[in-house]
């Protein structure tokens, strides 16, 4: 099998010669510091090339809708940074998403405090919505052009569009707090924000689709913590199902995509059975300190859903007997029941040695 074919049988719970291979989403940028002292070429430094060429991953392309789908929309173009106040520890800064931020300065990972964002009523949002324009040429004149290019360069490869999903676009463009408020104060301002979600979304991947062949739509949320989802099941019926439900199944009329993938941390359970209603076919993950347990998932939802993670990013940091029991425990039972990618529940923390990323790629691919 190539990896793209190999990719499509594992998501349609088919025989596959091996698992794909992909076992983390990404790295800190302090595990890679560590990693560098014990051994590991500076040269790879980045989750995108480097490092899963070096551990050898089936190769993936990536079209991201915007450089960081994490702190913004899809804005373009993107507000300029700008530093509005300097510390001896932190700034405050307006970030690429408009968004008004306190970031600390000694380099570590954390998420920045925000302390204003861009939109709070209508105005503010009619106001920007310029910057969500699908049309925009200048989308593709650099780096648009440039992911393009580089996933058509590559034959033997399997290639996703990554967005800001839904929720993750409200609370970019609203906080976390505004959104919450104006589900139930302003409604119309949540429809509105949706709408062009769609309308953006739609369009940019079908311009996307007819340049380059894409396997999957890789949909960025981080919609729950350890405990449960940020929002409600009714109100993600309310704001979020529906326009999901439209945009997915546009695709799949005008395009020949199939796999849509939702990433968010935390306790999902409550919205897995909302995300398959409406279409999204693939999910990751599953964090284990949160409850996420795959084999539960597995049995609860069938081959409903593809699963990709779930496996205890912590136990590599632990030591190897807990390593190997994390992977005896979960990697068997899921490539028996299909439509598994064995991953780690989040990207590689600093407390994991290299010597234990290596050993645990060595066993999961053993496995298989």
């Amino acid at each position: 099998m190539n990896v793209q074919e190999r990719f499509h049988a594992t998501c349609a719970f088919e025989k596959v010669d091996r698992p794909i291979r992909y076992e983390t989403i990404g790295f800190w940028k302090e595990t890679y510091a560590r990693w560098h002292k014990e051994g590991l070429s500076e040269a790879i430094n980045d989750d995108i090339f480097s490092a899963p060429e070096y551990f050898g991953f089936d190769p993936q392309r990536w079209l991201p809708i915007t450089p960081d789908p994490t702190i913004e929309p899809g804005f373009w173009p993107r507000f300029e940074e700008e530093i509005l106040e300097e510390e001896e520890t932190y700034v405050i800064k307006r970030d690429n998403g408009g968004n008004t931020i306190k970031a600390f300065t000694d380099g570590h990972s954390t998420i920045p405090h925000i302390i204003e964002s861009p939109v709070k009523t209508m105005r503010d949002f009619e106001e920007i919505k310029w910057r969500l324009d699908p049309e925009n040429p200048e989308r593709f004149s650099g780096f648009l052009d440039l992911m393009i290019g580089y996933a058509n360069a590559t034959t033997d490869k399997y290639t996703n569009i990554i967005l800001c999903g839904l929720f993750g676009t409200f609370r970019n463009l609203m906080g976390l707090k505004g959104i919450s408020i104006a589900m139930r104060r302003d409604p119309a301002l949540v429809h509105a924000i949706a709408r062009q979600w769609v309308c953006m979304h739609s369009t940019l991947i079908k311009m996307i689709s007819a340049r380059v062949p894409v396997d999957w739509i890789y949909f960025w949320e981080d919609m729950s913590y350890k405990n449960g989802p940020m929002i409600s099941p009714a109100a993600f019926k309310e704001f979020m199902s529906p326009y999901y439900k439209e945009l997915i199944d546009s695709l799949k009329a005008d395009t020949e995509i199939r796999i849509f993938g939702v990433d968010s941390d935390g306790d999902v359970w409550l919205l897995i059975p909302l995300f398959i209603e409406v279409g999204v076919n693939f999910m990751l993950p599953f964090e284990v300190n949160a409850g996420m347990d795959i084999r539960r998932v597995r049995e609860t939802f069938g081959n409903k859903l593809t699963i990709m993670g779930g496996l205890d990013k912590l136990a590599l940091a632990r030591d190897v007997d807990a390593l190997r029991s994390e992977v005896l425990e979960k990697v068997p039972f899921m490539l028996a029941s299909g439509g598994y990618i064995p991953a780690l529940d989040h990207a590689v923390p600093p407390e994991v040695p290299l010597k234990h990323f290596e050993y645990f790629l060595e066993m999961v691919r053993s496995l298989a």
